[in-house]
């Protein structure tokens, strides 16, 4: 009986043990954190490359922050020095306070920026993490929330404003430079255990994302430009894009051809054969050594409109060139360039190239003036990291100063569709609003995806924008634009 009693009361201890002391064994070892995270259907913190991905400045993350994440992020860093850009697609919150704010200065000591993807999802330490990026950009469709924290019986908000336990994130935000008002804000956003999914609004007031990123801005102009309130801006429907265009023109100070930005055009419907009336929208940046010399830039911004009572949004056709389009004007009127640049968008391209055409037939300066021009269509779609540049087989001069830059990019850059003999491609040099530059033998370069499967079908939509690509994409523009610019080709060759 004594046996049965000792050995029932060690039974007891060991259960005693494991039931007090276990648990905390397996919250507070990474390994631990690892089964308490299987056993709640959640996943611990991973960095990885995707499968296809070539380029290796880009690293992606998903899962819960935990113990072992600031030695995770080392190694990686450590293997893969250059990595700029950290893509959150998952990260629902930290499990590890301490470790997360560590990791998140490691983050911000390399320099790394932070992005949210479509679709994404970040929360909690998530966000703490999210704000180390140098430069923070959120997709459109991504989601950003905070809330208060807890201990054991107690919440942040029991703890007065000078408490030594609020001190640790707000010098975290401080060091982030983010206003501590954000702090107290989060507090209050949502209880410990909900989660309060920031506005647009919030996430600008207390600058979450870095809004002074151009970046930012031409994923937020796309998504508005491709929204159902502007109904597919189908020519002759389209006076929101009009205005959206030409506030921004005017925002920035571009200067005027006309009299204003706005230039009306009649065209014959090939339809209907009947009249109608379209808006270009005209602005432009005035050269400090080639005053009377032009690039022009161009892209246009109707589309398919509604068709069968269904709106065709055409985010990629071509509200990324629009949007691309205003990126550029904003840049070039604060790094003047050296020839005056012309941007104009265009209206009635779906309907047969008629604003270019309009524009190249009016006389509001010499056409022997214009010297270039850049011309972007469908920019932001393209799951196989490629853009072709269109052009250079007619205009040879201006391939090598585009593959001087592409080589520091990491988009696929193909040359193509200008070479009316290569029947393995599709021509291009009169399928966009380059035709009519071309048809003057006026020197053009194009920018554009091949096909998709949302091209002229109401599924090309903001969600299936590719912005990495996009953002690339834009990237590789403005740079060649540079570089022309500044050393203009003066040969054929």
């Amino acid at each position: 009986m004594r046996k049965i009693g000792a050995i029932l009361g060690i039974t007891i201890i060991i259960l005693m043990i494991l039931v007090f002391f276990f648990p905390k064994m397996l919250y507070s070892t990474a390994f631990g954190q690892q089964i308490l995270m299987r056993i709640e259907g959640e996943e611990v913190a991973t960095f990885y490359y995707k499968g296809n991905q070539k380029n290796r400045d880009t690293i992606y993350m998903k899962g819960v922050i935990y113990t072992n994440t600031l030695e995770d992020l080392k190694q990686v860093l450590s293997k893969n020095p250059m990595i700029t850009t950290l893509v959150m697609e998952n990260v629902p919150g930290s499990i590890d306070d301490e470790v997360n704010l560590v990791a998140s200065k490691e983050i911000r000591k390399h320099h790394i920026n932070t992005y949210i993807p479509k679709n994404g999802m970040v929360a909690s330490g998530g966000t703490d993490m999210f704000l180390a990026g140098k430069e923070r950009a959120t997709h459109p469709t991504a989601k950003l929330g905070v809330h208060s924290w807890s201990g054991e019986d107690q919440v942040a908000l029991d703890f007065p404003k000078d408490h030594q336990e609020h001190k640790k994130y707000l010098e975290y935000y401080k060091e982030m430079n983010i206003p501590v008002d954000f702090y107290w804000y989060t507090l209050e956003a949502a209880p410990a255990e909900d989660i309060h999914w920031m506005t647009p609004n919030e996430i600008k007031k207390y600058v979450v994302t870095t809004t002074n990123n151009e970046f930012t801005q031409l994923l937020e102009i796309q998504q508005t430009l491709s929204s159902d309130m502007f109904k597919g801006r189908g020519s002759g429907n389209n006076k929101e894009a009009q205005n959206l265009i030409n506030t921004y023109f005017d925002n920035i100070d571009l200067l005027k051809l006309a009299d204003r930005y706005t230039i009306p055009f009649t065209f014959t419907d090939q339809k209907t054969k009947k009249e109608r009336q379209g808006i270009n929208i005209v602005g432009y940046v005035k050269g400090k050594n080639y005053p009377d010399q032009y690039i022009v830039i161009g892209a246009h911004y109707d589309h398919l409109g509604i068709v069968n009572n269904t709106i065709y949004n055409g985010a990629d056709d071509n509200a990324s060139g629009t949007s691309a389009l205003l990126y550029l004007a904003n840049y070039f009127t604060k790094n003047q360039p050296e020839h005056s640049i012309i941007f104009a968008a265009f209206d009635a391209e779906e309907l047969g190239l008629h604003g270019s055409k309009d524009f190249v037939n009016k006389s509001y300066i010499p056409l022997a003036n214009i010297k270039l021009n850049i011309n972007m269509d469908m920019i932001s779609r393209n799951p196989q990291n490629e853009i072709y540049v269109v052009g250079t087989f007619p205009f040879p001069q201006f391939k090598k100063p585009i593959a001087n830059v592409a080589k520091n990019s990491s988009l696929m850059v193909s040359y193509g569709h200008d070479d009316p003999n290569d029947k393995t491609k599709d021509y291009w040099m009169h399928s966009s609003d380059n035709g009519p530059f071309f048809e003057k033998n006026i020197p053009n370069i194009t920018f554009s995806e091949e096909d998709h499967p949302g091209y002229h079908k109401s599924t090309d939509d903001i969600e299936f924008t590719h912005p990495d690509f996009y953002i690339n994409v834009v990237k590789l523009i403005t740079a060649s634009i540079q570089e022309i610019d500044q050393n203009f080709p003066t040969s054929t060759q």
